[in-house]
């Protein structure tokens, strides 16, 4: 057994670990950063789905550590099994000992499975963020599988229907809720990815409850899934993409307030509300909604490498503009070419919080003209609050371009912009690369065009 002393101590090496760790590097440079993880490889999270299609294999889709050494960090491999805040130790599985100065939790979150019978036979998994794991299940496992169920319609259970299907094998998904995407997606957004998927072969079944998981013969495998009111559907296999919980099991033991979204408490720089020398991160740390303040459950990447940039920054003094505001919500993917993100409330989300709302709405080509090789439709509809006119978030459909429009929404929420703002924001235009006309721009003065005819007489131009 060793004991050994750093000044900043990071539990977790995922997104938020590694940002953490990056970020303290660079800004407290004369303090030793050091970053312990129990993976040696560790997989980029939202490439996961890609493994088994695009990627076609894990080693594809590793998370380097090249950054954080470049930056001055180091690395451990192991497990910490307890903290003692009073001593300022954390105790590894092997007995060893690390003394620190500031400590930032960044244990991400866990599966949740269901209270369903079944979910313990074998052919039934969720997605872990574990390189072992992952490569025994593209490795020994699918290629087994012609026919797969996945229970939950959101991100992950979408992407990974649409690279399961690239191997030949038929693909269920099975959502409770009236339609694919609903949580993040206004209807119509819903039901073009449906129709995406369904094109490409994948059957859906909404409205639709799992009661149980039947067993085959053996009592061993998963053979069936039985939904409430149908049929058994038969399987081969099934994944489990329902969500995940936060990792608090340390914060918990260390005492630590927990939020009732079940993370653990941080205020704006990411401080722990018992003790300012500890921090958490990423998918174990409470989110709040950028609007509201009501707990935000947006556990994706982006967001937590943001937290931890914020707590790296302010581990040894609170830099005031480096604070977090809350979750802006912002998702984008994309299914054989049709991409499709999200940024901010929907217009169901804001009606429903009671923001009275403002919409504009854009169709037109990526690229101009319009004849270019590979120009693409994109729609963009922004949601504005109708009295401040400030934005409160849009959804864009379109192609390789998605992205970076949703990426431009999520930044001008976050500075508060409003739609004055946008329909005059300048922006660059190159034929080859985006529309003549930027897509929120044009869905933004829509929507100024909408206010303005509620206001005044579109002919005269006096009151309305």
């Amino acid at each position: 057994m060793t004991e050994q002393q750093t000044d900043i101590l990071i539990i977790g090496g995922g997104p938020a670990g590694m940002m953490t760790g990056i970020t303290a590097a660079q800004f407290w440079p004369d303090k030793k950063v050091l970053v312990v993880r129990p993976e040696a490889d560790a997989v980029i999270p939202c490439g996961i789905p890609y493994i088994f299609g695009t990627l076609g294999g894990t080693d594809e889709d590793l998370a380097g550590r090249a950054p954080l050494i470049a930056a001055g960090g180091q690395l451990l491999i192991g497990t910490v099994s307890a903290v003692d805040r009073a001593a300022h130790t954390a105790a590894l599985v092997n007995g060893d000992t690390i003394r620190w100065e500031r400590l930032v939790l960044a244990t991400g979150a866990e599966n949740f499975i269901p209270p369903i019978p079944g979910t313990d036979l074998e052919g039934v998994f969720s997605i872990r963020k574990d390189y072992d794991y992952l490569d025994r299940l593209f490795g020994t496992i699918i290629p087994q599988v012609k026919r797969m169920a996945i229970i939950g319609g959101g991100f992950i259970g979408v992407e990974f229907a649409d690279e399961i299907r690239k191997r030949d094998i038929e693909v269920h998904i099975v959502e409770m809720l009236p339609h694919l995407m609903q949580a993040a997606f206004d209807l119509d957004a819903c039901e073009q990815v449906e129709k995406q998927l369904q094109s490409h072969g994948v059957q859906i079944h909404t409205n639709a409850r799992v009661e149980a998981l039947q067993a085959d013969s053996s009592r061993k495998k998963v053979a069936a899934i039985q939904i409430a009111g149908q049929e058994p559907l038969v399987v081969d296999a099934v994944l489990i993409a329902i969500g995940v919980r936060p990792n608090v099991a340390l914060g918990k033991a260390m005492g630590l307030t927990l939020s009732r979204s079940g993370g653990v408490w941080v205020d704006a720089f990411q401080r722990s509300r018992e003790d300012p020398d500890i921090f958490a991160v990423g998918d174990c740390a409470h989110k709040q909604d950028f609007f509201t303040r009501k707990a935000n459950h947006a556990m994706i990447a982006s967001q937590a490498a943001a937290e931890g940039r914020i707590a790296g920054m302010n581990l040894y003094a609170l830099r005031q503009p480096r604070y977090n505001a809350g979750s802006v919500s912002v998702y984008a993917s994309e299914i054989d070419g049709m991409a499709f993100g999200v940024a901010g409330l929907t217009q169901h989300q804001a009606e429903a919080e009671g923001f009275p709302i403002l919409y504009g709405e854009a169709r037109l080509p990526d690229h101009h003209p319009a004849s270019m090789p590979n120009t693409t439709e994109i729609y963009c509809r922004a949601i504005f609050a109708a009295d401040s006119l400030q934005l409160l978030g849009g959804q864009v459909i379109g192609g390789a371009t998605t992205g970076e429009i949703v990426n431009t929404i999520a930044l001008a929420i976050q500075m508060h912009a409003s739609a004055t703002d946008l329909a005059t924001m300048q922006f660059g235009s190159q034929p080859r690369l985006t529309p003549s006309l930027h897509p929120l721009v044009a869905a933004t003065g829509d929507a100024l065009r909408r206010h303005y005819h509620q206001l005044h007489d579109h002919r005269t131009g006096g009151p309305a």
